[in-house]
């Protein structure tokens, strides 16, 4: 609520800031505020604006953080390469390497990959399928065509981890929403269910979707009352 006592938000000065106040706004406007499922994920999408505010007010430059990275990304190479040849890697790293590294690093990001995952890919599997690359290079290692088999090959490995994050960001939705629940005035007998359900999940003797239609169940409840 503002200083007036209104209830309208101050219109922030930072872009992502300035479209989460809209879409807080609009969920109010259109009523679904109201729909616990859905307004959920709109205080989800917050909490990913004040965390992504946050860290960019308190974290290291762009520009700092890729060089961070590709430090990272030689150091496991140069390590990999020294357990495997039994040899230090003593090439100097070029220009044009360092950009294939902070372009490889990107690509890997944005699929959800890391340095370690494609390093420990090359020389466990592909250096072992392709002997004429040995002894390898900064520069043939992260070519297009080096890069671009190993999204081929772990293909299925990007789809499960993008399943395991989607299902771990709902989990921890559906346990903060449980949490709400045992904080509103419901029956005991409710709260033993919510409380029982948390558990059986932590346990895995129920599923996502078993929890989900619990606390969804008991959420419509609540509101009716």
């Amino acid at each position: 609520m503002s200083k007036d006592g209104s209830s309208k938000r101050p219109v922030p000065e930072n872009a992502v800031e300035r479209f989460m106040g809209m879409v807080w706004v609009m969920a109010e406007m259109c009523g679904v505020d109201d729909i616990p499922e859905v307004f959920h994920h709109v205080e989800l999408l917050g909490e990913s604006v004040t965390r992504h505010v946050f860290e960019s007010t308190h974290k290291i430059s762009p520009q700092k953080k890729v060089g961070v990275d590709r430090k990272r990304f030689i150091a496991i190479f140069k390590n990999r390469y020294q357990q495997t040849l039994d040899l230090e890697y003593t090439r100097a790293i070029t220009p044009v390497e360092a950009k294939m590294i902070n372009q490889v690093n990107k690509n890997l990001r944005v699929e959800g990959f890391s340095p370690d995952d494609y390093l420990a890919w090359v020389f466990d599997e592909f250096l072992v399928e392709n002997p004429k690359f040995r002894p390898p290079n900064i520069k043939s290692m992260c070519s297009q065509h080096v890069t671009h088999t190993f999204f081929i090959a772990n293909k299925e490995v990007k789809d499960a981890k993008k399943r395991q994050n989607l299902d771990k960001t709902a989990a921890m939705d559906l346990i903060k929403r449980a949490r709400i629940l045992l904080r509103e005035e419901i029956d005991q007998s409710d709260k033993e269910i919510v409380t029982e359900g948390l558990k059986s999940y932590k346990e895995k003797r129920i599923m996502l979707s078993e929890l989900r239609k619990t606390i969804e169940g008991l959420e419509k409840k609540v509101k009716k009352n």
